[in-house]
């Protein structure tokens, strides 16, 4: 195991690497959050993922509710602010939380979203830091981010493709290495909004790794994006839908997590490589479903063989139909009954 999450992503190569984001879907809980990277790991996920914030730092106190924390009828009476600053999480629990995971092994990252909870990060000791889509354009925070020897796994919702490239050369200019996220910053996103064909684009301008954070509902996307070859694959993540939260509702449950990481898993497999060629598996149905030249009706040994004599029929153990203009004119060196399949052997040289 190591802390350098970047380095896992680039080593994988059976699947995407698979980034189980808890975010604050813990409310704060650190027990719960304990339960949530537990379910996590039993579930196949390489890594976790939770936000080091603090609230007050970065979310006014006249800050508007996003149309999706306004639908969480739990929390119509909260400020933006409000909910945000339940889920806080102590660096002494973020440590804590960090160690579990090395204990059960499974990767542990974290997405600071202001200058002091990246600061915190960093003091931990973590190598690779995830930016959020809000973030994106907070481009005092992107610099501040270049002060330190850190990889960067850079999100891109509500964005153009301008505005990643200009955050993505601030971090290259620093020489970090930047994986970067195809994102729709919707929770759900419907899959409309995916718009995963930008993971091509993101590869033809930036190389690898490119990944996808899905916040739709459902495995579809993410194993399209699967298909498409990405590297690493984020999905929100809970123990239960029903639980409390703004983003509970945009989240995968344990059973969903599993079957979609065993999916994904498929995915090499099942595209193989781009040699067309005939599999053991089909020989079998080979011989028995191809055609081959079989004799139209009884013929003597010594006829010559004219082309109302051949018939095109299975199985494909005989002469291949593709020689039927080759074998008219051949004469038999013995007797054949109809629909005896021929043989070049039958034929006199």
């Amino acid at each position: 195991m190591t802390n350098d999450v970047y380095k896992q992503i680039v080593s994988k190569k059976d699947s995407p690497y698979f980034i189980a984001e808890i975010g604050i879907n813990h409310n704060g809980d650190f027990d719960l959050a304990k339960k949530m990277i537990l379910a996590a790991k039993e579930s196949g996920a390489d890594c976790v993922k939770f936000q080091s914030l603090k609230a007050s730092k970065y979310i006014s106190s006249v800050a508007q509710k996003a149309a999706y924390q306004k639908n969480e009828e739990k929390f119509k009476n909260k400020s933006q602010l409000e909910i945000i600053k339940d889920c806080e999480m102590s660096i002494t629990n973020i440590v804590k939380l960090k160690n579990f995971c090395k204990k059960i092994k499974i990767d542990f990252l974290s997405t600071p979203f202001e200058t002091y909870s990246l600061k915190e990060l960093v003091k931990i000791g973590e190598k690779t830091i995830k930016v959020s889509s809000c973030n994106l354009t907070n481009i005092p925070f992107i610099r501040e981010i270049t002060k330190y020897k850190l990889n960067v796994l850079l999100s891109t919702g509500m964005s153009t493709l301008n505005e990643v490239l200009e955050s993505y050369d601030i971090l290259k200019q620093k020489k970090l290495s930047v994986g970067i996220f195809q994102c729709t910053s919707n929770y759900p996103c419907k899959f409309e909004n995916s718009n995963l064909n930008v993971i091509n684009t993101y590869k033809e301008i930036f190389g690898r790794p490119v990944g996808f954070s899905d916040h739709t509902f459902g495995n579809l996307p993410a194993l399209v994006a699967g298909s498409l070859g990405v590297d690493m694959i984020e999905k929100h993540f809970t123990l239960s839908r029903t639980l409390p939260g703004v983003d509970q509702k945009a989240s995968i449950e344990p059973r969903e997590l599993k079957n979609l990481i065993n999916d994904l898993k498929q995915i090499k497999k099942i595209k193989g490589n781009k040699n067309k060629k005939v599999v053991n598996e089909e020989m079998n149905t080979k011989l028995s479903l191809r055609r081959s030249l079989v004799a139209n009706k009884s013929l003597s040994k010594g006829s010559y063989i004219k082309k109302n004599d051949i018939a095109i029929k299975r199985p494909g153990t005989g002469i291949e139909p593709k020689f039927f203009e080759y074998v008219i004119g051949k004469k038999l060196k013995k007797d054949i009954k109809k629909d005896e399949i021929m043989k070049m052997e039958i034929f006199e040289t």
